[in-house]
């Protein structure tokens, strides 16, 4: 074997020392399996430490070391899974999201990526929403602007040298992009003063929405049929929720009423001579929300839902004759 065929490499992974030496041809090859197995099998199942190279330095045969004054160094990093980069959440903005998953898909610049390569890392990691898929484009433009990335083809885009040194920094924790979902605890305790000073100045205009009238047109006594107590009477009305929905089904399918809005509810309450609540607004939205007898996109046209009918036929605790 001459001696120029010759190569010899030391690199180092954390605590860990290897050292290859042999043909050239041979140890370039077992050096390459060397880094698959680093990347896909071992570094998911470690708990990866702060970011730092691994060392390789081969060494080409007497000959050539003579030639070249020294040994030449290369770097490779040993970077963490995808699933450690979410979990450890180290980029600050979409754009830095969208950087490190083109970086992953396309094994650090070897491939190309396209739109529904970032999409699908999206759904591999659990980050896709609607907000983020729709601003997906302008990301990707922000990122052509920043140089990090080229275009090269009409779906396909490619990631240039200085994207990936950013690339690194971010998964170094070093991301120099504002972050706009990551806020201080003293961002957000003004955050939440801004809103309650919002809510205090708006007090009136709350007061003036939740404020109820007798509708005195409303008949809950008419004659061709039994009247709103009478009909009440006949039900064990133990809670908020249970009176509101006696008196819409009454006002609905007794009265028949096209249209049964929050005053009827306030002068039904009233004929009954139930306490009015200070929040019939919130009963109103409770009935529907959490039994989900109510049915209505605004309180000027409510309406039963299905289980409202059917807990008034079935549910509802009759009152022994």
């Amino acid at each position: 074997m001459a001696e120029t065929n010759l190569l010899k490499m030391k690199f180092k992974l954390h605590q860990l020392e290897f050292e290859l030496e042999g043909d050239q041809k041979v140890v370039i090859e077992q050096f390459d399996n060397f880094k698959s197995f680093i990347a896909n099998d071992l570094l998911p199942k470690i708990s990866v430490p702060p970011l730092s190279p691994v060392n390789v330095t081969p060494e080409i045969g007497a000959k050539q070391l003579t030639e070249n004054a020294g040994i030449a160094t290369a770097e490779i990093n040993d970077f963490p899974a995808l699933k450690e980069v979410v979990l450890r959440d180290l980029p600050n903005s979409e754009t830095d999201w969208i950087l490190i998953y083109a970086c992953y898909k396309t094994s650090f610049g070897k491939e190309s990526f396209s739109e529904q390569d970032i999409k699908d890392q999206y759904e591999k990691t659990g980050r896709s929403n609607k907000s983020r898929l729709a601003n997906l484009s302008n990301n990707i433009k922000s990122l052509l602007n920043k140089k990090f990335i080229k275009v090269h083809n009409d779906t396909q885009y490619l990631i240039k040298s200085d994207g990936l040194d950013y690339a690194y920094k971010i998964l170094e924790g070093k991301s120099t992009t504002k972050s706009s979902t990551k806020k201080s605890k003293k961002d957000s305790k003004e955050e939440t003063e801004s809103k309650m000073q919002s809510a205090r100045r708006d007090n009136r205009s709350i007061v003036k929405v939740n404020k109820f009238s007798l509708d005195k047109q409303l008949n809950l006594r008419p004659d061709h049929v039994e009247s709103l107590k009478e009909f009440a009477a006949k039900y064990h009305m133990d809670s908020s929720a249970k009176q509101i929905v006696v008196i819409v089904y009454y006002l609905k399918e007794i009265l028949k009423l096209p249209r049964a809005n929050a005053n009827h509810i306030y002068t039904a309450l009233d004929e009954l001579d139930i306490r009015i609540p200070k929040s019939l607004n919130q009963i109103i939205v409770n009935t529907k929300a959490r039994e989900g007898w109510l049915d209505y996109k605004v309180t000027d046209d409510i309406n039963l839902s299905m289980q409202g009918r059917n807990a008034i036929k079935f549910d509802l605790q009759r009152k022994s004759k």
